[in-house]
């Protein structure tokens, strides 16, 4: 009897993983995963917010992650979206605190900028961006 109710069982949780191969292949869940955010057709166009410092003469330059807290990219990139989400008080109040931590002698301003690229074309190398849009501007502190 032990053995029986051991077979069921075991056919009843095999039964309850194999599930989701009937339902559709646009769903992604537990245990089964089509991975949809790779599998799944994507725009090849991005959205990157970024920091950037721009000096005395023009020249741009992308604040590095540790221009924030320390060097990890993503942290970098969620502080920027989550700045940018709250609104423009948030973004402003990010920017001012990277111009005051970040600005060497030649920056003049630091923005906080969001550039929609082109994937495809950005690794064929057209680095430039299809559209920018500034979210908060601020000037670097002079000491």
């Amino acid at each position: 009897m032990d053995r029986a109710r051991a077979y069921l069982v075991s056919i009843a949780f095999a039964a309850a993983v194999a599930l989701p191969i009937l339902g559709s292949t646009k769903s992604d869940s537990f245990p089964l995963s089509t991975y949809p955010m790779f599998s799944g057709r994507q725009s090849p166009e991005a959205d990157i917010p970024h920091a950037v410092a721009i000096t005395d003469d023009g020249e741009r330059r992308v604040l590095p992650p540790d221009a924030f807290l320390n060097d990890e990219v993503i942290q970098a990139f969620e502080t920027l979206r989550q700045a940018i989400s709250d609104g423009p008080e948030a973004t402003q109040a990010l920017c001012e605190r990277l111009a005051a931590r970040a600005g060497r002698p030649h920056d003049v301003v630091v923005e906080i900028v969001t550039d929609r690229y082109d994937a495809i074309r950005y690794f064929e190398g057209d680095e430039e961006p299809l559209r920018s849009t500034v979210h908060a501007s601020c000037e670097v502190p002079r000491n």
